[in-house]
């Protein structure tokens, strides 16, 4: 008589099983716009500028130079020289290298320092938020 009664509550969990529905979808995480220039809200005196290319490569620039800056003048090799034909006292302080993703992720690829996508127009990276401008 136990027996049967386990019996009937598994059957019983196993329909209940069967008719419940499952939701089990992946979770897209947002993609970042590529070869796009994202700038910081203004930090102190200075801007912060992020783009992210399709060959994996990313450049940051730091800089109070200027405000705006186009996506060439950013992956520029004389970035230095037209920061300083934009504006002759300030500084600035460029950095590239490579990002890979990893499990949906992005990461620089030399001190693996995260790169989060918010949104397709929004990224955080080193404590700070880079909107797309």
């Amino acid at each position: 008589m136990k027996t049967l009664l386990i019996v009937l509550k598994l059957l019983s969990f196993y329909l209940l099983f069967l008719n419940s529905t499952l939701n089990a979808s992946t979770i897209n995480e947002p993609k970042p716009m590529y070869d796009k220039v994202y700038r910081s809200d203004r930090i102190g005196d200075s801007y912060h500028f992020l783009i992210l290319t399709k060959s994996g490569s990313y450049h940051y620039l730091y800089t109070n130079r200027t405000s705006k800056l186009s996506s060439s003048e950013l992956t520029s090799s004389n970035l230095l020289d037209i920061l300083k034909k934009k504006q002759s006292w300030g500084q600035s302080f460029p950095k590239k290298g490579k990002y890979t993703i990893d499990k949906g992720k992005i990461y620089t690829k030399l001190l693996w320092d995260k790169i989060t996508v918010v949104s397709p127009k929004e990224i955080k990276y080193l404590n700070k938020i880079f909107y797309l401008k």
